[in-house]
């Protein structure tokens, strides 16, 4: 049967006993995979291509770095050590390109996910896995889109709009950012220049071909239709603990929380605890740093150039929680408040009086209020926590230690495992894109390892969002097996399995 192509076959013979796909085909028993997608299989009708053909093809895809179904069919026709790594031989037709998208799509994205956790797995096995300090980047991946083709978005729908109602966005953003893109348009409109430039917003136009995309630029390049994959590295030895694909509009501070607790999730399955995350400032805010505190972790995440640790001219005073001017006069806590973006500010007041009679009111407070008033975060205490760790000599190792374990990461993605161009539409395919890619790559840091012997067997739960997809989906199949966990056998020697209890 497909899928279990035994090695003592010719073709398995003729492909050298130190190549990759032949190690990875004695090491790891793919067949984990069937019972994750049985409940999406019938028992009855046309035999449907093998899953752990599907997953060792798509695997085979960003090993290569190949982005199109057709040539990934092509290649593994022609090249021999893949087809002993499929169980194909040599007269056999490999599957059509077209079978290869269709499966793609309609296996959930959880199904995906719990292929990279038992990889995940392997590799704590492995002892490639420490889970003590991880290491979060994210990059901006092109999507399947071209900015050319990008639409305005309605303001509201009207009976000669040539798009239908559910389908068509609406603008979004406040009135005062709509403003500020108007200004910015008609400016750009009366400079006379060659080329006539239009200002790209994700308030105002969206992209028909892949509506989820969003625009996203980077300093000294252009803009274009992107996706945020985002990653935790093992600091050990650089193996994917998490890989997410985000919404490229927002700030990378928003994807911080949701990153550490999918990571310490899937560490706790293997029995590892997160102590450390490091991070660069793109992932700063007060709130992070509070609630990596309130998590019991230890953060090294350098705060973001606006933040302030001194006020020119003012000194802040920690046991009354108040400034004192160069006159000496004191500003005292007044009350909470929220700016427009909507973050909570301490707000410090000085009296009337005081300033009434001060020399340099003017200058220090300016002509229309009345008192000097000065804003600063809620989370004051923990940023100037965060300088202080950072100062010291593990914080300084720590931001060397992010450059040179994410980065080079990311870098490998992109450039070698597929990354360049995420194929698939919709945030569900790039996520599944994100996957197979990390999966690739943490396959290879297990071959590269030097095996160690068989260690006592670990259980590797059936995530919960993954459990309920397989018992709500597929009610007409007649194949439903009992759900519950994954037993993952950890013997090398016998090759690893994942039955279902």
């Amino acid at each position: 049967m497909l899928g279990f192509h035994p090695l003592g076959t010719a073709l398995v013979k003729l492909v050298p006993a130190r190549h990759f796909y032949r190690q990875l085909l004695q090491h790891v028993d793919f067949s984990f995979v069937r019972p994750l997608v049985a409940p999406f299989y019938s028992s009855i009708g046309r035999p449907s291509l093998d899953p752990v053909v599907f997953v060792k093809l798509l695997l085979v895809q960003h090993l290569e770095n190949i982005t199109s179904d057709r040539k990934l069919v092509e290649m593994a026709s022609l090249h021999m050590g893949i087809r002993a790594f499929l169980g194909y031989e040599l007269a056999q037709p490999l599957p059509w390109h077209s079978t290869i998208s269709r499966l793609r799509q309609r296996w959930p994205v959880a199904v995906f996910e719990a292929c990279f956790t038992y990889v995940v797995g392997l590799c704590v096995q492995q002892g490639l896995v420490s889970g003590h300090t991880q290491v979060i980047d994210s990059a901006y991946v092109k999507a399947n889109a071209s900015m050319s083709r990008l639409r305005p978005k309605l303001a509201l729908w009207h009976a000669d709009a040539p798009i239908e109602p559910e389908s068509a966005p609406r603008l979004s953003g406040s009135a005062a950012h709509l403003q500020q893109v108007q200004r910015m348009q008609a400016l750009l409109e009366r400079q006379k220049t060659r080329k006539t430039g239009r200002l790209l917003s994700n308030h105002t136009h969206y992209s028909p071909a892949d509506p989820e995309a969003r625009i996203a630029y980077k300093r000294g390049k252009p803009r274009q239709l992107t996706y945020r994959a985002s990653v935790s590295v093992d600091a050990a030895r650089h193996v994917i603990t998490h890989i997410h694909a985000d919404s490229a509009d927002g700030r990378d501070s928003r994807y911080l929380l949701p990153l550490v607790d999918a990571t310490q999730q899937r560490l706790r399955h293997w029995g590892l605890l997160l102590h450390q995350v490091v991070a660069d400032a793109g992932y700063s805010s007060g709130e992070n740093y509070a609630q990596l505190e309130s998590r019991g972790l230890l953060g090294f995440i350098p705060p973001h150039g606006k933040y302030k640790t001194q006020r020119s001219g003012f000194t802040y005073d920690v046991l009354s929680d108040s400034y004192f001017c160069s006159q000496g006069k004191r500003l005292a806590f007044d009350r909470l408040v929220v700016d427009r973006q909507g973050n909570a500010k301490n707000r410090y007041l000085a009296k009337a009086a005081d300033c009434r009679h001060c020399p340099v009111n003017v200058a220090c407070k300016g002509k229309s209020p009345q008192e000097k008033r000065l804003h600063d975060t809620v989370h004051k205490a923990s940023y100037e926590r965060m300088l202080a760790r950072l100062a010291t000599r593990a914080g300084k190792r720590m931001m060397r230690l992010r450059a040179s374990t994410v980065e080079p990461v990311l870098g490998s993605l992109i450039t070698y495992y597929g990354l360049r161009q995420i194929s698939k539409k919709r945030q569900a395919g790039a996520a599944k894109v994100l996957y197979l890619a990390a999966m690739a790559y943490n396959l290879k840091k297990y071959l590269s390892a030097p095996q160690q012997p068989a260690r006592a067997a670990r259980a590797l739960p059936l995530p919960s969002h993954l459990y309920w997809a397989l018992v709500s989906c597929n009610s007409h199949n007649a194949y439903k097996p009992k759900l519950g966990k994954v037993t993952v056998l950890a013997s090398i020697e016998d090759t690893t399995r994942a039955v279902l209890c």
